[in-house]
């Protein structure tokens, strides 16, 4: 039952309706009802009004001996629904001396009933006859009482009075209640009746419309409402249309994302949409990866530690629309810089952050500033030995020949120093910045190792050293011809450089893990420990090599510069005063 009544939908046009119609009804009914109950009262006061005049016509003069109370008793009559008419006899005195609905041994005890306390007794001597209503104090009952005078010329006569009972709650019953009632429960059926007629029909379009709605929002194609309502058919051609146009912008919707996504994710930048709770909602591949994986994760604020820079970032966009910071972190054991670029959009306020990988850049800059830290360095002693022996031969101050020719043998040697320099660092730029063409060919690394032996033959023999080739003669291998000659000639010059007179220099070659490894070795004074990760830096020379022999300290550094861009690996093994080796592996196919 209770969900029977819970199901019923009541209109509010069926409530407001009803409600204005209660409020006639109401007003009708109060108005007819006050009409009904003063006419009634006014006849009930006729009615007692002759029915007084009989009794006083009916009743003895006072000066005979009767009794009276006795004679009242006699003339109080019943009415149809047995409602007692009270009697009341009054003296010149405004003595009771007869009630009908009081002991005669219990007359005594009534007040006086004179114009002073009754009301209907002190319009009597004004007027043909005095009422009013009120609750009896002797019977306590509602009564109407009409009083008049026995004599209207001689109060000495005394007074009669009549009552009836008149109940007023009743009398609200009968002539307002009950017709309300009536009244109210008619219009009730009546409209009820009309307009679940009308709300049937009105509800069974709109369900209509709702399912058709319904469908819309998921993008199926919907019908034609067909009904008589000229308003609920144009809304369902709106509801139509905007369907049809829904899908479209959907789709073009889909579309735009799919090419917005694809285009995001072939970027080389990271993309992160925020919230304006700082909540991730977007990120393509690259963001996701650039950090390090799992560092954030979609409909989550940045927890991790090391990207609270982006946090503050997004604070201060709350104030300001657009906003750059750097940022240094880990990734890997490696250190990455970010450049960070966030903007917030007015129209969703939600954040954009742009992140850029700018760690080559700053790699690049920090040995850009290194370069000309070491070149100042490095230049400026040959630059001011041979402007020291420039300088004090231009004076004429010396006149012994040997002397003379010691100042020139410094400045030409400084001045080879410098144009070695200048060469070398000419070829790192080139490999650096592509200026080197890499063609790969297939060829034996024996005999380019022995061409590279008798191109420098002259240095082997003037410092007693034996050259060992132990590659095979039948291997091959496939890479740039020139940049291997490169290599090994600078590998080759550093071991006869730092190798004493009468040792031995070695090429080995052997197979590892599907690579190549040619390595050289010399019984060289070897490397400290401390500088075996600086020997491949620039203009970097150890101690002992600074000590011991000449150079410009970017050999190595050409080594590995070269290395890199044909896709080979370089490395060293040192001990002191025992020898260096270094190995260079190739890819074998």
């Amino acid at each position: 039952m209770f969900n029977f009544f819970a199901s019923i939908k009541v209109s509010r046009i069926f409530l407001l309706s009803l409600l204005f119609l209660t409020f006639i009804i109401f007003i009708v009914v109060t108005v007819f009802s006050t009409f009904i109950y003063n006419n009634s009262r006014l006849q009930l006061v006729e009615s007692l009004y002759i029915q007084a005049q009989s009794i006083n016509k009916l009743m003895p003069d006072y000066n005979q001996e009767i009794n009276f109370d006795d004679y009242a008793d006699r003339l109080a009559i019943q009415d149809s629904e047995f409602n007692e008419l009270r009697v009341t006899i009054i003296d010149k005195n405004w003595n009771v001396i007869g009630d009908s609905l009081v002991n005669k041994e219990d007359l005594y005890l009534l007040e006086k009933h004179s114009p002073t306390t009754r009301i209907e007794i002190e319009d009597a001597l004004n007027n043909t006859y005095g009422t009013t209503s009120r609750t009896s104090e002797s019977t306590g009952l509602d009564l109407i009482y009409v009083a008049i005078l026995r004599d209207p010329n001689n109060i000495e006569n005394g007074l009669v009075r009549v009552a009836m009972p008149f109940d007023i709650w009743g009398s609200f019953f009968n002539f307002f209640i009950y017709p309300f009632l009536v009244l109210f429960l008619l219009v009730i059926a009546s409209s009820s009746f009309l307009s679940l007629n009308v709300e049937y029909k009105l509800r069974r379009d709109l369900d209509s419309l709702l399912k058709s709605t319904r469908k819309a929002i998921k993008g199926k194609n919907i019908s034609e409402l067909s009904s008589g309502d000229e308003q609920l058919s144009t809304l369902s051609d709106a509801v139509r249309q905007i369907a049809q146009r829904l899908n479209i912008e959907v789709e073009q919707a889909i579309e735009q994302r799919t090419e917005f996504g694809t285009v995001l994710d072939s970027m080389n930048q990271g993309v992160i949409i925020f919230n304006k709770n700082y909540k991730v909602r977007f990120s393509n591949d690259i963001a996701l990866e650039m950090f390090g994986k799992h560092q954030f994760f979609l409909k989550e604020k940045i927890e991790v530690k090391k990207l609270q820079p982006i946090n503050k970032l997004l604070k201060k966009l709350r104030k300001i629309s657009s906003q750059e910071i750097e940022m240094s972190i880990k990734v890997k054991d490696e250190d990455k810089h970010f450049l960070i670029s966030g903007s917030r959009m007015e129209s969703t306020n939600e954040y954009i952050v742009v992140i850029s990988d700018i760690s080559s850049l700053r790699k690049l800059e920090n040995l850009r500033k290194n370069l000309i830290s070491d070149m100042s360095h490095e230049i400026k002693t040959p630059v001011s030995v041979i402007r020291a022996g420039s300088e004090t031969l231009y004076s004429g101050n010396i006149t012994d020949p040997k002397l003379t020719s010691k100042f020139t043998k410094s400045i030409l040697d400084n001045s080879e120093r410098l144009s070695e320099m200048i060469d070398d660092l000419l070829e790192l730029e080139k490999i650096e910045f592509g200026g080197l063409v890499i063609k790969k060919e297939k060829f034996n690394p024996h005999k380019e190792i022995n061409k590279i032996l008798g191109t420098i033959d002259a240095l082997i023999v003037e410092k007693k050293l034996n050259v060992e080739n132990n590659i095979p003669d039948d291997l091959s291998i496939r890479t740039d011809k020139e940049s291997f000659r490169s290599i090994f000639s600078n590998l080759l010059n550093n071991a006869i450089k730092y190798s004493p007179k009468d040792s031995k220099i070695i090429f080995n070659c052997v197979m590892k893990k599907g690579k190549v490894v040619i390595s050289i070795k010399d019984n060289g004074y070897g490397i400290e420990k401390n500088s075996l990760k600086r020997v491949f830096e620039r203009f970097y020379r150890s101690a002992k090599a600074r000590a011991h022999t000449k150079g410009t300290g970017l050999g190595l550094a050409l080594v590995k510069q070269l290395s890199t861009r044909i896709g080979a690996n370089v490395s060293v093994e040192s001990k002191i005063n025992v020898g260096t080796e270094f190995f260079v592996s190739f890819q074998y196919k």
